[in-house]
């Protein structure tokens, strides 16, 4: 596999159970924090499953030339692949794991070797129900002693991580961010652009709704939202990214059918913000969604569900509006953003761009992690290793 290097070289490996088509924000957040690494002279890689080799967000690592190499299998086997990457050399490795798929085999992995040391990253909410509760609750508190820190881009997320854990010394809160430079806000002409490509009449109020996932994204609560808005004579469309046959049929059901444009995969996010009047997130469980930061980014509105990752910008900025994951209370949020004088508008984009630059930047970000992974082999007297271990 060509891992042989300098036995002094700190090495970071990010591994990442992730294949959608688009590289979204995430993609860039590892390969920026690679890239911060590699400038402080770590030697870096990432893993992906086998499942992603078609992605053309593979391309990205490429051209930062950063080794991209591709594992998939049993736990078994990923424990094997990993041991074989990392027992080539007694070099300080850090892995960090995102969305599961390698964390017990790189938990593992550090039990048995000294110079190892686990990230763990926490995307998504986890599930209370009672056999996902034990089974996280065993997967903490067994695997989780050989890990040095767990990620989590929000304060609820943590919290939870630290019941099933019974310990809070290794959590830390890591708010999701994103590349502003990706996403600059959208031009008028553009707007004009992106709207026309997507069919969107010019005197139609658009609204974007991320509908993968369809009941944790509560896209009926979306439709039903729109069924007021459309009842109280409003010109308005909705458009469903990924929303499918449910999305399909539940626009048929509320007889809003005309009112309603479902798109598939489409991997430039930044066309859909710029098709969009207000982006409607109106998830049941969410950690902080890279969607609602991009389009705040790029000056498009948001009305999101009170749930902690949304109410982290909501708090911040009047161009996030939190609401109940109620359907008037919905649609007269997404109304009154509809209805805004365009000089305030234009206010709340400005600083909603500004805030996110200030506050929410990948580049920035990456330091912070670095910084955290440099503390964590000053911590073992130079040696990455036992995550707290005894």
């Amino acid at each position: 596999m060509g891992h042989r290097r300098n036995q002094s070289m700190r090495r970071l490996v990010h591994l990442a159970g992730y294949r959608p088509p688009q590289g979204g924000s995430f993609v860039p957040f590892v390969r920026t924090t690679l890239a911060t690494a590699r400038e402080r002279g770590w030697g870096v890689e990432a893993v992906f499953p086998a499942l992603a080799r078609e992605r053309a967000w593979l391309e990205e690592f490429e051209q930062c030339g950063i080794p991209v190499h591709l594992a998939s299998g049993s736990r078994m086997d990923l424990q094997r692949w990993i041991e074989g990457m990392v027992g080539e050399t007694a070099s300080p490795t850090l892995l960090h794991t995102h969305f599961t798929t390698y964390d017990i085999p790189a938990a593992l992995i550090a039990r048995s070797h000294p110079n190892v040391s686990v990230y763990w990253h926490m995307h998504t909410v986890l599930s209370n129900r009672p056999l996902a509760i034990a089974a996280n609750a065993m997967k903490f508190r067994i695997f989780g002693r050989y890990v040095a820190r767990i990620l989590s881009p929000s304060g609820d997320v943590a919290a939870t991580v630290a019941r099933r854990l019974g310990d809070t010394a290794k959590i830390s809160v890591f708010p999701n961010t994103i590349d502003p430079r990706a996403f600059p806000i959208l031009t008028p002409r553009e707007r004009v652009g992106f709207r026309r490509e997507l069919g969107i009449p010019d005197d139609v109020a658009s609204l974007l709704h991320f509908g993968r996932h369809w009941h944790l994204k509560d896209g009926d609560i979306f439709l039903d939202a729109l069924g007021v808005l459309v009842k109280e004579g409003r010109r308005v469309i909705g458009i469903v990214n990924q929303g499918g046959d449910e999305a399909r049929a539940g626009a048929m059901r509320r007889g809003l059918e005309e009112h309603v444009k479902i798109t598939g995969v489409i991997p430039e996010a930044r066309k859909l913000y710029g098709a969009a009047d207000v982006l409607v997130a109106s998830s049941r469980g969410e950690t902080m969604p890279f969607t609602v930061m991009e389009a705040l980014s790029s000056g498009v509105p948001v009305v999101a569900s009170d749930l902690p990752g949304h109410r982290y910008l909501g708090d911040e900025l009047d161009a996030c509006t939190i609401t109940k994951r109620d359907a008037r209370e919905i649609a007269a949020a997404i109304a009154a953003f509809l209805d805004m004088d365009p000089g305030e508008r234009a206010r709340q984009r400005a600083v909603a761009r500004s805030w996110i630059e200030d506050h929410l930047d990948v580049r920035a970000a990456a330091r912070r992690l670095v910084d955290a992974y440099e503390q964590t082999i000053q911590a073992t007297d130079g040696h990455i290793g036992n995550g707290g271990r005894s």
